[in-house]
């Protein structure tokens, strides 16, 4: 098993706000192994996009390409894996195989930023980029869609 990951406390907002990306992954798992209505789950990956993914993407992309301006490649990395996301959840139908594999992509997603992308950011933040970051960057509020629970 691999060692948890240290992050930088300037990026922790972002990793905390990952993690509720993570379990909608996992509330995708719980909905297929308990043979829930496809449409159900696909109808709270929608409103999960919209609700929170969304704004998530726009927020990463828009601060952390003030700090990384001579890393272009890295903010293009980034973009392209949350349009990775954004043509999945665009192709998702209610087919078990299509949200397989939108979990898939959400998952690996998370795991890019966090082990690859976001561990070659914070070896190279600046003092001014940490305190822009710290002054700058908050944690998502996420509120739960409570009309359909179909996880537990």
């Amino acid at each position: 098993m691999s060692r948890p990951l240290k992050r930088h406390p300037a990026l922790q907002p972002l990793s905390r706000e990952h993690h509720q990306i993570l379990l909608l992954g996992f509330k995708i798992r719980q909905g297929l192994k308990k043979e829930i209505e496809s449409e159900r789950i696909v109808n709270y990956c929608l409103w999960f996009y919209k609700a929170y993914l969304k704004v998530h993407f726009e927020k990463e992309v828009q601060i952390l390409s003030k700090v990384v301006s001579g890393n272009s490649d890295l903010i293009a990395r980034l973009a392209a894996n949350h349009q990775k996301v954004k043509e999945s959840l665009k192709t998702l139908t209610t087919s078990e195989e299509s949200l397989k594999q939108f979990e898939e992509v959400l998952v690996s997603h998370v795991r890019l930023e966090e082990r690859i992308l976001f561990e070659e950011l914070q070896s190279k933040l600046t003092p001014d980029a940490i305190q822009y970051l710290e002054s700058t960057l908050k944690e998502q509020n996420f509120q739960e869609h409570l009309q359909d629970v179909f996880w537990r």
